[in-house]
């Protein structure tokens, strides 16, 4: 007998659980998509090895579902969009410093020559010219001691503007390297975002 008052009892309790109500908007209050299914899945009514559920709760999950999609893939967009601007930056500063590179080079190019009448001359052949011409023409010593101080002062001049733009490259040439490199480095963190987000 005792046996049949705790078989009814634990009946009893059994049947009573699995017709407690449950609250089918729980799953609301979660906020990632897995917590929400769990949740959801958790307060169907279930009897039989058989889910009931209505029209209503499919649709508002459906539609949970769809909008979270849809902010993931304006998210999505929005880092493309980002990747592509940056991209971008990156090919101007590149164009940026070839240009520098080019002018840098004529730069160089000429301050190793000097012009006379037009015509760009080596140095070395300028300064074997200007002694000759001191050695064969002493009537005109002063005139040219003049004319090659003055073409040191410009040479003086060049080597301090080259020096002055090599300078300036190379703190140009380290912040494109250092914008190039947090560059990628976004990049790279947005990769890694969107792999963890498709997985």
């Amino acid at each position: 007998m005792k046996r049949y008052i705790i078989l009814s009892l634990l009946l009893f309790t059994m049947l009573f659980s699995s017709f407690a109500k449950k609250d089918i908007n729980a799953w609301k209050n979660e906020k990632s998509l897995e917590e929400q299914y769990n949740v959801f899945k958790a307060n169907l009514n279930y009897w039989n090895g058989n889910y009931f559920l209505n029209e209503n709760q499919l649709s508002e999950l459906y539609k949970a579902y769809t909008d979270s999609v849809r902010v993931l893939e304006n998210e999505i967009s929005d880092k493309v969009n980002k990747v592509n601007e940056l991209q971008d930056e990156l090919n101007s500063t590149n164009q940026q410093l070839e240009k520098t590179k080019t002018d840098l080079n004529i730069s160089i190019k000429n301050q190793n020559a000097i012009a006379v009448f037009g015509l760009n001359i080596e140095k070395s052949i300028y300064t074997l010219i200007m002694s000759l011409i001191v050695l064969g023409l002493l009537v005109v010593l002063g005139l040219v001691y003049m004319l090659y101080k003055r073409c040191n002062k410009v040479t003086v001049q060049a080597k301090q503007d080259y020096n002055e733009l090599k300078e300036e490259f190379e703190v140009h040439k380290k912040n494109a390297l250092e914008r190039y490199t947090k560059i990628n480095m976004e990049l790279h963190q947005t990769r890694m975002e969107l792999n963890k987000k498709n997985f």
